[in-house]
């Protein structure tokens, strides 16, 4: 019965600790949606933090292709990388080709237009900020070749770099693009240089608009606030009474 009661309180602390850590996401939320809510739609001309509705414009070099898919965008990022095919303790990889569009693309409306720095189109790998849960106007597509399981590798690698891959190695070509024509909601920094990441705080550019995006908040604190509670009580519940049963006990 010792060891069930032990089991039990390190349970509760564990459920107690996970209380914690949905408590931190959920004050996250929480200030995203005060962000969100004391910052109002603004045209694109103005200046400052704003929130911003438009559509995504080819930018100062006009249309784009990707080199990968061949597909028609505003703008587009192509990686080539050579890492271990097997798990290992060595994580390196070689970057042997990047690729970017000679210019960033535009949001534009009816005020005017102006351009998108590319950490906010491919936030995930490049902007230091909170994590965007919201659905992105960036395509991925990502091409894996192995030696043992052959991949048809687009024009832009060289066949030398295919040719030369050991059996332990692998290649990694990831294409994000960013179509012309999708209209988005941004939140972040309009500078003399164009829309950028806040310097604080949550910074967006997603296809859903600002009211989705508040809604989408929301549930989550909902969310958070339900699983706060129950894996707490749960929690001090089991932590509580196991270390009841083990004082009068010892």
């Amino acid at each position: 019965m010792m060891v069930v009661a032990l089991v039990a309180f390190c349970a509760g602390g564990i459920l107690v600790g996970g209380a914690g850590i949905f408590l931190l996401l959920m004050f996250g939320d929480l200030r995203a949606l005060w962000t969100l809510r004391r910052t109002p739609v603004s045209p694109v001309t103005a200046r400052g933090r704003v929130a911003c509705e438009g559509t995504i414009e080819y930018g100062p070099a006009g249309p784009q292709i990707a080199p990968a898919s061949g597909e028609d965008c505003a703008w587009y990022r192509v990686t080539l990388v050579r890492e271990p095919s097997r798990a290992s303790s060595d994580d390196s990889h070689d970057v042997l080709l990047e690729i970017t569009s000679p210019s960033p693309p535009c949001l534009a409306d009816l005020a005017g237009r102006v351009p998108i720095d590319p950490r906010l189109l491919d936030q995930g790998r490049t902007l230091h900020a909170p994590t965007q849960s919201e659905p992105s106007a960036r395509i991925t597509i990502d091409l894996e070749h192995h030696v043992d399981h052959p991949v048809r590798m687009p024009r832009i690698v060289p066949p030398d770099v295919v040719r030369d891959l050991r059996r332990s190695e692998r290649l990694r070509l990831t294409e994000v693009r960013v179509p012309s024509g999708v209209t988005v909601f941004a939140l972040g920094r309009i500078t003399a240089a164009g829309l950028k990441p806040s310097m604080a705080g949550l910074s967006l550019l997603t296809t859903d608009t600002r009211e989705q995006v508040i809604a989408t908040r929301r549930a989550s604190i909902g969310m958070g606030g339900t699983l706060v509670l129950w894996f707490g009580l749960a929690g001090l519940i089991l932590a509580a009474g196991s270390a009841a049963w083990l004082l009068t006990t010892a």
